[in-house]
């Protein structure tokens, strides 16, 4: 079941997007616009990162525990990331995933199955408005293991559902993207995004390194 609200109708109109442009995971966050988009690894020289130890953002999962992350911002193909800011961790079936920053529940989707099927998109997923109109979406999540609702208020660490493989996706783990606005979804709509408890090398912006494991602190 897709639940919504009245006024937060858009989450649903966010899951017909992502259903349209979604590319088979590895990662990520589709989208096409009127105009071309830019060229791969062109994108993320678009937007200002900010540094880690000013980050609003955490972990997606619980201190102490540590993920690789093995596809990220304009990741070349043949994942859906070339033209977006997005992560992928490799979470196993089942493993808890955790708010990465205070906001308010939006939307939920729980009963795809985990069976991979790219025409269900993000999968189950959970979406989160934060203070400043940002948009968090956490994908791929295991069927049935949503354990927010809409309208629920969630802190940093808060556990919001289990990983899984659901939607367009080649294996469990969690793929993980922030939008500027609860307007629109498509690839150049996505934000990037540092955090400030990853132990780990992170790039020149402090994004994070594709292969690489983070702890969180």
């Amino acid at each position: 079941m897709l639940y919504r609200t009245g006024t937060l109708f858009w989450g649903w109109l966010a899951i017909v997007a992502l259903s349209a442009n979604l590319c088979a995971c590895g990662g990520g966050g589709g989208g096409s616009g009127p105009a071309p988009p830019p060229a791969f690894g062109a994108f993320c020289d678009t937007k200002a990162f900010t540094a880690p130890a000013q980050s609003p953002y955490v972990l997606p999962y619980p201190p102490g525990v540590t993920y690789t992350m093995f596809q990220g911002n304009c990741s070349p193909p043949p994942g859906g990331h070339q033209t977006t800011f997005a992560y992928d961790f490799d979470h196993a079936m089942g493993d808890p995933i955790t708010a990465t920053r205070a906001g308010r529940v939006t939307f939920t989707a729980n009963d795809f199955p985990d069976d991979g099927n790219a025409a269900n998109a993000g999968g189950n997923s959970v979406w989160v408005l934060h203070s400043d109109g940002t948009v968090a979406a956490y994908f791929h999540m295991n069927q049935g293991s949503v354990m927010v609702a809409v309208n629920q208020d969630v802190l940093p660490g808060d556990i919001l559902g289990l990983a899984g493989n659901s939607g367009a996706s080649s294996g469990p783990h969690l793929h993980f993207q922030v939008f500027e606005t609860n307007t629109s979804f498509n690839n150049e709509d996505a934000v990037p995004i540092t955090f400030s408890n990853a132990t780990g090398q992170v790039d020149a912006n402090g994004g994070l390194l594709e292969g690489v494991a983070y702890t969180a602190n």
